[in-house]
């Protein structure tokens, strides 16, 4: 698992704050672990496995954040009625459109550093 100084100097990621890093790339490790149930994964031709797993684990994090950062956004309301206002916080509703384009985008990220599909070429 790579942590946020490889993140950082090695990945080149610069949007998520240093502590939310290990939550993000623990969810990052959950699915990149679900899309190795699913599909066929392997390290794109010329990287080593290692870096190619901890590339793709940021770029997964990073895209991660990324929907957090609108989710939020999408959440926020304000409401003012005459000389009272107030600001309020509602919890998102993700449809399940929205979950599985979320871990389509999660496979295109990762898909620039590992292979994944059904099928893979043989090396």
């Amino acid at each position: 698992m790579p942590d946020y100084t490889f993140y950082r100097e090695t990945y080149l990621g610069e949007d998520i704050p240093e502590d939310a890093f290990p939550r993000l790339i623990r969810r990052a490790g959950a699915e990149l672990a679900r899309m190795r149930d699913v599909y066929a994964v392997a390290p794109r031709p010329g990287m080593e496995p290692e870096n190619a797993d901890a590339m793709a684990l940021c770029a997964i994090a990073d895209a991660m954040y990324e929907f957090e950062q609108e989710d939020e956004a999408r959440g926020l309301a304000g409401v003012t009625v005459g000389s009272v206002s107030e600001t309020y916080v509602a919890p998102p509703e993700l449809c399940a459109t929205t979950l599985s384009l979320r871990a389509a985008h999660y496979r295109h990220e990762a898909g620039y550093y590992l292979q994944i599909g059904r099928w893979l070429p043989h090396a």
